[in-house]
């Protein structure tokens, strides 16, 4: 009797999670297709040792414009930068062709009983784009979409995403845990494409959604597109009743999104370098901490002319390189220039340059006159103090300590 009871909670559980039941795939029956009729997706069934599944495939001429961007750029992707900029140094050995470029759609936001029920899988072979999307038409077909999707994954290199590693990984390898597989996902060096961007294009929209990505930076716009809300009850339609009008849209939804990390990939792995973008070329460097380079390029975006807060943030950003690259008079030049600045009511260029006087150029009574400078001002309310050393204390401290003949290697 207990382990009848045992072996009923365990399949409460299963159906309340949507883990798949074992079963022998010679018997499995392959409802879906006798509902309706799949081949209107264009696709196939396949088996697996896991059971059978269903994958969608669509080929790309290299030569595809993806809005403004060819496919073929991501062919000559600059891994070795775009390595630097994800911190993972794995990437910078491989060839584009071994990585696989992945989007996921589910059926909620998060937790154990969240399905993929779509995965798309880009790869180049040759000259081509292939992608394979994954479709889950049933619960029960679950152990045939993992199988599938781990064949698939087997001779890849590396993955590309677009916030990947917080939502697609994490939600694929619940799945394959709770179907005692063991996912080599984590294992693959991962090019989360969500925080180079974030980190180069700092600002330049209001928003980093791939939706607005696209259109901003690739020249991309989505016509008739299925929007992300509706993605899950289209899918739960189409489940129930195995009418594919249901999924169509979403599948192009999901086409779109793996095409955009393509085309995206290759943008981005082109901003680290050109000269028509140095702001981004600059951060770039500066993230990979090539210091010298990251200087140059920030003067470089500024003598092209920014806008005024954009050049404020250049100006600082390059003396801060050069300090790092100990180039304390170019360090100290930008600093001036930044004092120099109408309508400028910062603080930390005086103390920056103050420091630099005191403890890299020999120059005490510089640092004196700046610091009795920037006091001054900050009384008479004509620049705001911060925090921390920029605080209307730490200033007070800093001149006391000037005027008094301290020791220079203190605050």
């Amino acid at each position: 009797m207990f382990e009848r009871d045992a072996q009923g909670l365990r399949e409460r559980l299963r159906a309340a999670l949507h883990q798949p039941v074992r079963r022998d795939t010679g018997a499995f029956d392959r409802s879906v297709t006798e509902r309706a009729d799949l081949s209107r997706l264009g696709g196939r069934w396949f088996e697996t040792p896991l059971g059978p599944g269903y994958v969608i495939e669509s080929v790309y001429d290299a030569g595809h414009y993806h809005g403004d961007v060819p496919l073929r750029r991501a062919l000559a992707l600059p891994l070795g930068r775009l390595a630097q900029q994800v911190r993972d140094a794995r990437l910078a050995e491989l060839e584009p062709a071994r990585l696989r470029f992945v989007d996921t759609e589910t059926t909620g936001l998060g937790g154990a009983g969240t399905m993929v029920f779509l995965c798309g899988v880009a790869r180049f072979e040759g000259t081509e784009l292939r992608l394979r999307q994954y479709l889950l038409p049933g619960p029960e077909y679950e152990g045939g979409l993992l199988g599938g999707l781990g064949e698939e994954l087997e001779e890849a290199g590396g993955l590309v995403s677009y916030n990947g590693k917080a939502f697609d990984i994490p939600a694929l390898e619940t799945r394959y845990v709770l179907a005692r597989m063991r996912p080599r996902l984590r294992d693959l060096p991962h090019l989360d494409l969500l925080h180079p961007n974030r980190r180069l294009f700092k600002g330049a929209f209001s928003s980093h959604r791939l939706a607005v990505v696209e259109r901003e930076l690739l020249g991309f716009e989505r016509e008739d597109d299925c929007p992300s809300a509706e993605v899950p009850e289209r899918y739960r339609w189409f489940a129930r009743t195995g009418d594919p009008t249901h999924i169509l849209p979403v599948l192009r939804h999901n086409a779109w999104d793996v095409l955009s990390l393509v085309a995206l990939a290759a943008y981005l792995g082109a901003s680290c370098d050109d000269p028509g973008r140095p702001l981004q070329a600059a951060r770039a460097a500066a993230y990979a901490g090539d210091w010298l380079e990251a200087a140059a390029r920030y003067e470089a975006a500024i003598a092209q002319g920014l806008p005024r807060a954009e050049r404020l943030e250049a100006l600082e950003q390059a003396a801060r390189a050069y300090q790092k690259a100990g180039a304390w008079e170019q360090a100290a030049a930008c600093w001036e220039r930044l004092i120099g600045e109408p309508r400028s009511r910062r603080v930390a260029p005086y103390v920056e340059l103050a420091k630099l006087r005191e403890r890299r150029l020999g120059d005490r009574a510089g640092a004196l006159a700046l610091m009795e400078e920037v006091v001054a001002l900050a009384e008479r309310g004509l620049v705001r103090p911060g925090s921390g050393e920029y605080g209307m204390e730490a200033l007070r401290r800093r001149l006391g300590r000037l005027r008094g003949g301290g020791s220079g290697e203190q605050g």
